[in-house]
């Protein structure tokens, strides 16, 4: 099966085409115009070089968050839109979700894939838990019901650095191909997943945007 996978969460836009566990070619360039100018050009140029079309794809991964607002939106409408137009199957798969995708750990290690947000924030995911923003000394006491489920853990992604959990043993993977999430991990996960109907999926943004968070009263002196 042909499989096409997206992921623009964050300032790394990346797409990636299998050919059943095979990697055919893997695209991937940090932006800072949230992907609405260079998604589309990427996807073609992978195509392309592989001397695919869209409609040889089978199934689609597509990252859905948490991450760039805008970036999220303009990868679920691509995708969304090419699904429907070809009736290729499509798989959601979050970007926290991608980023522990990139690891293989012990049985006992708990693989905590931390991403940035606004304001000093962080996201964060854990098996059984879904994903969450958090200020990072926040994130102990949210692992905290799940303590006895694992001896150690594994932080994930450039963002970790600001995470720390005291009297946990912690190891780090904060860069290079584990710095942030990759349409590699998209595709992994995308694979072995069942498809979801394509009308079901949206952005996983987790926090709402900065333009809706509330702001402070402003006091007028007299």
């Amino acid at each position: 099966m042909k499989t096409c996978a997206v992921d623009t969460s964050t300032a790394l836009g990346s797409v990636v085409l299998y050919d059943g566990e095979s990697l055919v070619l893997e695209r991937s360039e940090r932006v800072s115009n949230a992907h609405g100018e260079s998604l589309l050009p990427m996807i073609d140029r992978a195509f392309a070089d592989a001397g695919w079309a869209p409609r040889d794809v089978a199934r689609w991964g597509v990252g859905i968050g948490p991450g760039s607002f805008t970036g999220v939106r303009i990868t679920v409408a691509t995708v969304k839109g090419i699904v429907l137009a070809t009736g290729a199957e499509v798989v959601a798969v979050t970007s926290l979700e991608a980023l522990a995708a990139s690891v293989e750990p012990g049985p006992r290690t708990l693989v905590l894939p931390v991403v940035a947000a606004i304001r000093g924030e962080v996201f964060v995911q854990a098996p059984s838990l879904e994903p969450v923003c958090l200020l990072p000394a926040d994130v102990a006491g949210w692992l905290t019901p799940i303590r006895g489920s694992f001896d150690d853990v594994l932080i994930v992604g450039e963002a970790g650095k600001l995470v720390t959990l005291p009297d946990v043993p912690t190891t780090r993977l904060e860069t290079g191909e584990h710095a942030l999430p990759h349409a590699r991990g998209v595709a992994k996960i995308a694979r072995s997943r069942l498809p979801v109907d394509p009308d079901a999926i949206e952005p996983a943004y987790v926090r709402p945007p900065e333009i809706t968070v509330p702001k402070a009263p402003t006091v007028n002196s007299v």
